[in-house]
């Protein structure tokens, strides 16, 4: 299971473990540059994981990030971080995203032990608010060895939510804001309006406060629950184009939820107003909304 730390403890494990790596996992949907900025500023011995060089470009569905699945590319990316199979990684952002969720149940796919894995609640921002230490500029990089080994069950593709449909064995929860879930306006072009049918609408940023952090963990637990969610039941978690679903699949691993997985297509793939090779019809992808 993945951990949540706080600033505090990232700094003790900085000390005082050995294999362990701090990666900077900001990402952003706007004009700032996640790579520039943590060259100007960032946690002292930390490095930057550019999501980006993970993503496979998907013709038809422009704006999603799909994850390359390609071993020995991941292995050897991953091995050029300087990161081995049996590194403590704790990540951590500076983004309204929460990109250090994505950035960890990436490393989930590579097959890298969960309980090897952690969050520093609230992120950059909480670190500066206690005056951790900081640093800019090009850390220096010594490549290791790394094998990846996919880990599929917690990846949901496009052919799988198509089959959910008809044959309904686990449930999605759709992580992009209420507006856009209903039929408001999307801000990408080239896709429609509305939610995947029966899906439940959780919005990723509900799971945080003011400062940044995440809830605890019953007030968590109690909106999946609000909603009418079955904890008990297999989950699929969607949002926009697979940056921050990841957040509520994170927020289950902390309530032990043991069989949840991330629909990486999300939104920009199923709201596509495109066909897709072998589609007949939109159809095979209905869509619902809350206007009338």
């Amino acid at each position: 299971m993945p951990w949540l730390i706080n600033s505090a403890q990232l700094d003790k494990f900085r000390k005082n473990q050995k294999n362990l790596i701090i990666l900077d996992a900001s990402f952003h949907h706007d004009e700032r540059n996640a790579g520039q900025e943590f060259l100007m500023e960032h946690i002292i011995d930390a490095y930057f994981f550019n999501i980006d060089m993970f993503s496979d470009p998907h013709p038809d569905a422009c704006h999603s990030h799909f994850l390359i699945q390609d071993k020995n590319r991941i292995s050897t990316l991953i091995s050029n971080l300087g990161i081995r199979n049996d590194y403590k990684i704790i990540f951590y952002d500076n983004s309204e995203l929460h990109s250090a969720c994505r950035a960890l149940w990436m490393f989930k796919m590579f097959g890298h032990d969960p309980n090897l894995l952690y969050i520093l609640d609230g992120g950059f921002k909480a670190w500066k608010r206690v005056g951790g230490k900081l640093e800019s500029g090009q850390p220096s990089i010594t490549p290791k060895t790394y094998t990846a080994n996919l880990e599929t069950r917690f990846l949901r593709t496009l052919s799988q939510l198509k089959i959910n449909l008809t044959t309904p064995l686990e449930q999605i929860v759709d992580a992009r804001h209420p507006v856009r879930y209903s039929g408001g306006i999307e801000p990408r072009s080239g896709v429609r309006r509305g939610h995947i049918p029966g899906s439940f609408c959780l919005p990723s940023i509900t799971l945080f406060g003011k400062d940044g952090c995440f809830l605890p963990l019953d007030k968590i637990r109690k909106k999946f629950i609000d909603l009418g969610v079955d904890l008990n039941v297999p989950i699929v978690t969607s949002c926009g184009s697979g940056i921050t679903a990841p957040i509520l699949n994170f927020a289950l691993d902390l309530m032990n939820h043991p069989h949840h997985a991330l629909y990486n297509g999300s939104w920009s793939e199923w709201g596509a107003e495109k066909l897709f090779p072998g589609e007949l019809s939109l159809l095979e992808r209905p869509i619902e909304t809350c206007i009338d």
